[in-house]
């Protein structure tokens, strides 16, 4: 039995038997059939596909008259992404809204004048409804590529696809983002699946269509740009290194300026500050400080034992402090991509506790703990430290927070508003909020100060 998946393109200036059908191949005898005809015709031969993938094959009168390979795009391109208008932590969360055409052949027994041309419009008309039949969404872009030197790509514009830009000459010869520049840069060719196909990829919500295409937890392999990353690692030189001589493969300055990196994502354990390191692309490595393998221009990221015996001795309390100072000095210039999760980070580092813009989410200050029982203290710490400027400013916290000493620091040393959270474990207090509080709300005039020194409580 024959299990592909059918579409039929209508086409009334044709005999019914002359009518081309788009089919998807699930059947592996159908798809290695697929590949002997690539190895046999295709100038590229067949290749392995990445990702969510699709062998179309378009069938007139019974026989195979157009072969295409559908599968991931190309992860990052210059001039697509202009074109598109994608931020690189955009891209990271909607690539998988593209689709790479990485093999198409028409046969050398069914050529003739606009065949290809025609079966290419045929295959991206059901493409969207037969990705999403295989995948559970449907793509809004395809891409493809050609060489100048040799195809004009009459076809593709013929079919209305649109040549956007080039390559930058550049082909992946290692899995962990190694490139070597072959210098033929190839013609990018795009065709919109969908009328709103460019409103959608920059949309700020997807609708169902594409909403399973969406990658959580992506994030762009850098929010940094060039001369922060090389200001962070210069501040974090500044910390001791811990490490005996034969463990020393790596700078510390660069393994820590990945560590401070992955923070800044939102990361809570060692893993996903090792998947930090390795998004990064050769370039950002170099910049960072990081060695080449030797005799090579590959330079690799540091592994998840790196970062854990590095972070079991690691007197955190210097890179904090280092850290928090570069955070200060930045102030108003970093990305509002950035987050920094004030939660306990697994494994090793305890618990970090940060301030926070609330309008931009960017952390202006943090403060390692131990773990949760030492949270309060190093909370007070991170307060009174003389490098964090709080005057002028309104701080919130929870009810942990909600003590006489931290309010004390707030508003009498460092000239800050508060508005805690109040719990029912402080019930004399409790009380007092409720009284007082909706009869002078802290956000139109101040009530008296209570005993304690504080001034608003919520």
């Amino acid at each position: 039995m024959v299990a592909w998946m059918k579409s039929t393109i209508p086409d009334h200036t044709r005999p019914e038997a002359d009518r081309l059908q788009v089919l998807v191949l699930t059947e592996p005898d159908h798809c290695q059939l697929f590949d002997q005809r690539l190895q046999q015709e295709h100038f590229l031969g067949p290749r392995a596909p990445a990702g969510d993938h699709l062998r179309q094959v378009v069938v007139r009168d019974g026989q195979w008259v157009g072969l295409l390979l559908w599968c991931a795009s190309a992860l990052c391109l210059r001039d697509r992404d202009d074109w598109i208008g994608w931020d690189p932590l955009t891209r990271a969360q909607r690539l998988k809204l593209i689709v790479n055409n990485a093999r198409f052949l028409i046969p050398n027994a069914a050529r003739e004048p606009n065949l290809a041309s025609q079966c290419l419009a045929a295959a991206t008309t059901v493409l969207p409804a037969q990705w999403r039949a295989r995948f559970g969404y449907e793509p809004l872009l395809a891409e493809t590529f050609t060489d100048p030197e040799a195809h004009a790509g009459t076809c593709y514009k013929a079919a209305g696809w649109q040549p956007i830009g080039q390559t930058a000459g550049y082909e992946r010869v290692h899995r962990c983002d190694y490139f070597l520049h072959h210098g033929r840069p190839k013609r990018i060719w795009l065709k919109p699946l969908h009328p709103q196909a460019p409103q959608r990829l920059v949309a700020r919500t997807l609708p169902d269509e594409q909403a399973a295409a969406l990658t959580a937890g992506a994030g762009a392999r850098c929010a940094l740009g060039a001369t922060q990353r090389h200001s962070l690692r210069d501040a974090l030189q500044r910390v001791p290194d811990p490490r005996r001589k034969q463990g020393q493969r790596f700078p510390l300055a660069a393994v820590l300026t990945l560590i401070a990196l992955a923070l800044l994502g939102g990361a809570q354990s060692v893993a996903d500050i090792h998947r930090t390191g390795l998004r990064l692309h050769q370039a950002q490595r170099r910049q960072l400080g990081l060695r080449p393998k030797k005799g090579t221009r590959f330079y690799p990221a540091p592994g998840y034992d790196v970062y854990r015996d590095l972070l079991a001795v690691l007197d955190l309390d210097a890179f904090a402090a280092a850290l928090t100072a570069w955070l200060q000095a930045q102030a108003g210039l970093l990305p509002k991509t950035l987050a920094l999760d004030g939660k306990t980070i697994r494994d090793t580092l305890g618990a970090i506790l940060s301030l926070v813009d609330h309008e931009t989410g960017v952390p202006v200050a943090l403060q390692v703990a131990p773990g949760k029982g030492h949270e309060l203290t190093k909370a007070q710490e991170l307060l009174a430290n003389p490098q964090v400027a709080l005057a002028g400013c309104t701080v919130t916290a929870d009810a942990l927070h909600c003590q006489d000493q931290t309010a004390q620091i707030l508003t009498q040393v460092k000239g800050a508003d508060y508005v805690l959270q109040v719990k029912g474990n402080q019930p004399t207090l409790q009380h007092r909020a409720e009284t007082v509080v909706p009869l002078a709300t802290p956000f139109l005039s101040r009530p008296t100060t209570p005993a304690g020194g504080s001034k608003s409580v919520r």
